[in-house]
């Protein structure tokens, strides 16, 4: 972030508010109804633990999101446990002196990591390829996580800016230009004299760039190095209409097109059209927002993916 940024009273009046949130907030609880039952019983003599040092230290920022959300269903703790698997996390899981070993593969690329799946007693793998990977029994879908792990304090917030404040953008992305398959999106929604579009390649703050999700009619989704981004959690998470083109890995549980996102064509040629005909027809553009949200809370919420995680480990105590 430049010096000019840093002296704006924008950057200190999200700060300000980003503050208030979290002291205002009282941490996430597990969701109400879970959607993977689990045996709680089984899950008593059940203890994972969670690496201490992480193969390439920006995991953390994932990984104890997982880890916080999985310690609130089975005792866990922070040890020596060896990584030596490019872009895998690996953490222990035991029950009656025996010990598994379960992968968390969160790469960014389509390509199972064969050394680590070979290894694994259960290997999740998040970007998830299409097709998938043929015939094997240890790998399952591995969802996907939040940014940060500031969304729970934020989300009631930003939920009520999405309910009840008027919107401020008609179309809104922030990407970085690095990835030349979005060059071309965000030219034809910058040429579009059809709506206002609220974005670029212009970085802000998480808290920031929340808010300016909360109050836009329709986010943009586009890929990075991998199909599936943080940004698209983060959206769902607060509910959103979603436009952008199809993944090319899935979700543990698949987002279905016009439900839960709207898929435009692979190479952006109805983009505008999309943009146009959902800022006109408010109740599609309402649907999507409740549905999206719907689906994370379901499935994508921490305490969901949690059981998810220990309803597939389950089948290693039979």
């Amino acid at each position: 972030m430049n010096l000019q940024a840093l002296l704006s009273p924008q950057y200190w009046s999200g700060r300000a508010v980003d503050a208030y949130w979290r002291w205002q907030t009282a941490p996430g609880k597990e969701p109400s109804a879970l959607t993977w039952p689990i045996d709680r019983e089984l899950l008593r003599e059940v203890t994972i633990t969670w690496p201490a040092v992480y193969e390439w230290a920006p995991f953390a920022n994932w990984g104890e999101q997982i880890r916080v959300a999985l310690s609130q269903f089975v005792t866990t703790s922070v040890g020596d446990v060896p990584q030596p698997f490019k872009g895998v996390i690996v953490f222990h899981l035991t029950h009656r002196g025996r010990r598994f070993r379960v992968n968390v593969e969160v790469s960014d690329y389509l390509d199972l990591n064969e050394e680590a799946y070979e290894q694994a007693d259960l290997h999740f793998k998040m970007q998830y390829r299409l097709e998938g990977y043929g015939s094997r029994d240890r790998l399952v879908p591995g969802g996907y996580v939040n940014n940060h792990p500031d969304i729970y304090a934020f989300l009631p917030h930003l939920r009520a800016l999405r309910d009840t404040a008027p919107p401020l953008y008609d179309v809104h992305g922030r990407f970085g230009l690095s990835f030349e398959v979005r060059r071309r999106a965000l030219e034809i929604l910058r040429a579009s004299s059809a709506f206002q579009f609220m974005g670029g390649q212009t970085k802000v703050r998480y808290g920031s760039f929340l808010r300016e999700v909360a109050r836009s009619r329709i986010c943009i989704d586009l890929p990075s190095y991998s199909p599936i981004t943080f940004r698209l959690i983060d959206y769902l998470a607060i509910g959103c209409c979603v436009i952008g083109p199809p993944h090319q890995s899935r979700l543990h549980v698949p987002l279905e097109d016009r439900v839960h996102v709207v898929y435009c064509k692979p190479d952006y040629s109805d983009l505008e059209e999309l943009c146009v005909y959902y800022l006109r027809n408010e109740p599609a553009r309402r649907a999507l927002v409740q549905n999206s949200r719907r689906f994370f809370d379901s499935f994508l919420h921490g305490g969901q993916l949690a059981a998810y995680y220990l309803s597939h480990c389950s089948r290693l105590l039979a």
